[in-house]
């Protein structure tokens, strides 16, 4: 990636002044512009004859000053507000139309102040190449947000390091503290930008150690490690109240493996020290490995979903049930019997709280032997039903893909592996219509390396890092959306 302070085709200066009533204290914003290089289908600037910018509370729509200059003018900005959470904009326009998109995540502008925000500026739709990070080569690792997007992590994938990637500096930067060697370790955030690595295998066996790792911390404070239950193919998700469920997957217990249904929950004590996990009474309705997790909203109290996996006989599973935060208990949904039974999908909450379940295996029932799912269904939560949401498309990634939640509210599947077994590089964008209901999956900008086994995060400028995976040598790709949502 290349960082620019000047901006045109060739040349345009930029700079960003705000001048008070009287002229005195005056606040500067002065953004890093960062472009895709010129060699990328994403660098921005050609056909540009007009640059946009404004400043915005981050949120709204309104823009509290903004200005449009033609190629070659000099480019400032007056009159900008002092506050906080104030947002640079910027657009690059042709004949009106806009082709080119950035914004900078939220600041604050204080009196006689400057501050110098990254903004990543980049044609619309396209993936362009990333920062590079420290460690090369991370497979079926995990990576998640903190600071509200100004930090992406990413830990595991066969390496023991620990990867935060800043939006504010543009950079990767590699922490102090290490993580245990596993394999299929499931991650879910505490809050504070902490994250718990639970379960997983290291030389065939299950870890029985947790892991709180805080990538804000310094030193030995980045990362706690306690005992844990020894779990291989369970699941971990975050809870509302910022405590973490983990369910089924494989215990072992004396060297020998047995499938659980067992259920936990960890959460953060006095201190934000991990508290020893607590079994639940409740059990899960049917023991399960390799299952999706998935919370139904945002609210207190809000149930999970848990979908399919695999059950003790390793067949594929098509029942779901809810676990339920305010009882702590699991539940069968009378009736929801998937239309695929399946293992090792991802399943991800749609606008107006329905569930998407996408890829995975299942078996055929007259070989016996696994095939991937591209069958993809749609959970209504209100009737407690699946229904047939199409097929994704034959060029899709079916498993080892990564989906991410768009600030639109739609879903970018980006990479994984065909139904062949290929890596792929298509891209597409999964949106469900609010009006007829239907799921629509169009194909959008391709990566510039086919890859499975990636981490992708949504960071606070609007855009989607993804790194690692199978193609070892490829650098990490930035994705930049549509201005839609990024307000």
């Amino acid at each position: 990636m290349v960082t620019r302070r000047a901006l045109s085709a060739a040349t345009i200066a930029v700079a960003f002044a705000a001048l008070s009533a009287c002229g005195t204290d005056s606040p500067v914003v002065q953004p890093i512009i960062e472009t895709p290089p010129e060699t990328s289908a994403a660098y921005p600037y050609e056909g540009i004859d007009e640059i946009e910018l404004s400043i915005a509370r981050a949120g709204d729509d309104r823009d509290l000053v903004s200005a449009t200059f033609r190629t070659g003018e000099p480019i400032v900005l007056r009159d900008i507000p002092f506050g906080d959470d104030l947002v640079v904009h910027m657009r690059g326009l042709n004949s009106g139309s806009e082709i080119a998109y950035g914004r900078t995540c939220a600041v604050s502008l204080r009196s006689d102040s400057t501050v110098e925000p990254h903004l990543y500026f980049s044609r619309v739709v396209k993936w362009g190449p990333g920062a590079p990070m420290t460690q090369s080569g991370r497979i079926d690792g995990n990576a998640y947000s903190v600071t509200d997007g100004r930090d992406a992590v990413f830990v595991g994938g066969g390496a023991t390091s620990i990867e935060r990637f800043s939006a504010i500096t543009g950079e990767f930067v590699e922490l102090d503290a290490k993580t245990i060697a596993r394999d299929d370790a499931s991650l879910a955030a505490l809050g504070n930008g902490r994250a718990l690595i639970v379960g997983g295998v290291s030389q065939g066996s299950a870890v029985p150690m947790t892991e709180v790792i805080d990538p804000l911390a310094t030193g030995d404070r980045q990362i706690d490690v306690q005992p844990g239950p020894a779990l291989a193919n369970t699941r971990a998700i975050s809870l509302v109240d910022g405590s973490v469920l983990v369910s089924g997957g494989d215990e072992e217990i004396n060297s020998s493996f047995s499938l659980s249904g067992k259920g936990f929950l960890f959460r953060l004590g006095d201190g934000d020290i991990l508290e020893a996990p607590r079994q639940l009474s409740s059990t899960l309705t049917t023991a399960r490995r390799l299952h999706a997790v998935t919370r139904l909203s945002d609210e207190l109290g809000a149930d999970v979903l848990i979908t399919g996996g695999q059950d003790a006989a390793d067949q594929a599973l098509g029942t779901a049930e809810l676990y339920r935060p305010l009882s702590q208990v699991f539940e069968t949904v009378d009736g929801a019997t998937m239309l695929v039974p399946r293992w090792g999908h991802k399943a991800v909450r749609l606008p107006g709280g329905f569930v998407l379940l996408v890829g995975g295996f299942t078996h055929d029932l007259l070989g016996g032997a696994d095939i991937a799912v591209d069958q993809l269904e749609l959970y209504d939560p209100v009737q407690g039903r699946f229904t047939d949401a199409g097929t994704l498309p034959i060029n899709a990634g079916i498993n080892s893909f990564s989906i991410t939640r768009l600030p639109d509210g739609r879903y970018l599947i980006a990479g994984g592996l065909t139904v062949t077994g290929d890596a792929v590089a298509t891209s597409f964008i999964v949106r469900r219509d609010p009006i007829t209901g239907f799921v629509d999956v169009s194909r959008t900008d391709d990566m510039a390396s086919a890859r499975a086994g990636h981490s992708a995060t949504l960071l606070c400028d609007g855009t989607v890092l993804l790194a690692g995976g199978s193609t070892t040598s490829a650098a990490p790709e930035r994705y930049n959306p549509p201005a839609t949502g990024r307000r």
